[in-house]
């Protein structure tokens, strides 16, 4: 029997249906109220490694998660065909928004164990002088492809991505509230990766610091006058692109750190949001991502690893919206950590077998 959140279950959390006919006071006021979210609030400050600009987030209540710091027989573990799917079940927060798919829905809502919070005044360090800037604070969404477990980006119709991306984006511009604001937007798929559930879902955070990648994204442009994406698209070789669309194309990094690394790029590399696509470019981005899913997903298992990757999404003022696809393929070592990897495969072999993957689905 195929595992999903009914709509009458849903209709019992559901606190809002459309998330941007709200004001920014509502949806403060939704997390502020949120019961349990509170019990988890990250700890309101945040650290920067002078060495390179890293941003460190503390919240010393995600260690109380029921899926970490637990004996193994006691987790909650990743299964993609999990009976016991917290999800499914409705033992979620309320939800802000909610969309009709083909089959069931997609909706989002607050994260339980969020890393920003709306606090009401500045927090800092414990038993330490204030270090200017160091207080953090925004909103932790969660946005679930699919009321199906089974479903998720690499096997929905592509009507149904489309309305993903589509609600997606609408969070996204409804949440740049100030050009103090940055909206973070990620996958996590597999425990490897910092996947704690397996229905598939991206995750959103808005707050008042920005990425380190985003910064050196801006630094890139004002460096060399154009954004990071304009250079991939006329320097990356002919022999790395996986699949083109038109508005968008799939490539392999000619500078691949692990194998069967991707970058997703829009060609219009004035383009700096989700919200700033046009639908051509909506369902260029809607169908890449299908794409490269697919692939982690098939080449994973034919090398021995176990399916899990990250998604990032390199948004903002830096220009140049793209998205890197960043399979487990291979694990962190001491020369990493250096900033020296060493990479198990390279980028020919890694691009033309994403290919015969995809020319292979096609068939």
């Amino acid at each position: 029997m195929r595992r999903n959140l009914s709509e009458d279950s849903i209709r019992k959390i559901l606190q809002y249906e459309v998330l941007t006919d709200l004001g920014i006071d509502e949806i403060r006021r939704a997390f502020i109220e949120e019961e349990g979210i509170a019990e988890f609030a990250p700890d309101g400050f945040f650290r920067t490694d002078p060495r390179n600009g890293v941003q460190i987030v503390y919240n010393s209540a995600r260690a109380r998660r029921p899926h970490d710091n637990r004996p193994a027989s006691s987790k909650v573990k990743f299964d993609s065909d999990q009976r016991d799917c917290l999800i499914c079940q409705g033992r979620t927060t309320r939800v802000l928004d909610l969309a009709p798919l083909s089959e069931g829905f997609t909706f989002i809502n607050k994260n339980l164990f969020p890393i920003f919070f709306p606090f009401e005044e500045d927090r800092h360090a414990p038993g330490e002088s204030v270090i200017d800037g160091d207080s953090v604070h925004g909103y932790h969404f969660l946005q679930w492809t699919s009321s199906f477990h089974d479903k998720d980006w690499h096997n929905m119709p592509f009507s149904d991505r489309v309305v993903v991306l589509e609600r997606l984006a609408a969070l996204e511009q409804k949440m740049l509230v100030s050009p103090d604001i940055y909206v973070s937007i990620i996958k996590n798929y597999g425990h490897l990766v910092g996947g704690s559930l397996a229905h598939g879902h991206q995750q959103i955070s808005v707050s008042n610091i920005t990425p380190n990648c985003i910064f050196l994204d801006q630094q890139f442009k004002e460096k060399f006058g154009e954004p990071f994406s304009a250079y991939m698209l006329r320097e990356n070789p002919s022999s790395l692109l996986i699949r083109d669309y038109g508005p968008a194309v799939l490539m392999t990094p000619y500078f691949m750190r692990r194998p069967y690394d991707m970058f997703l790029l829009l060609k219009d590399t004035t383009k700096s949001y989700l919200h700033d696509l046009t639908e051509d470019e909506i369902a260029a981005t809607a169908d890449g991502w299908h794409d490269a899913i697919k692939i982690m997903l098939d080449v994973m298992p034919a090398i021995g690893k176990e399916a899990a990757y990250n998604v990032t999404t390199h948004n903002g003022t830096g220009g140049g919206l793209y998205f890197e696809f960043l399979p487990y393929t291979q694990e962190m070592g001491g020369f990493e950590h250096l900033g020296l990897y060493l990479c198990q495969g390279n980028p020919e072999q890694s691009a033309q077998t994403a290919r015969e993957i995809l020319e292979a689905f096609v068939a």
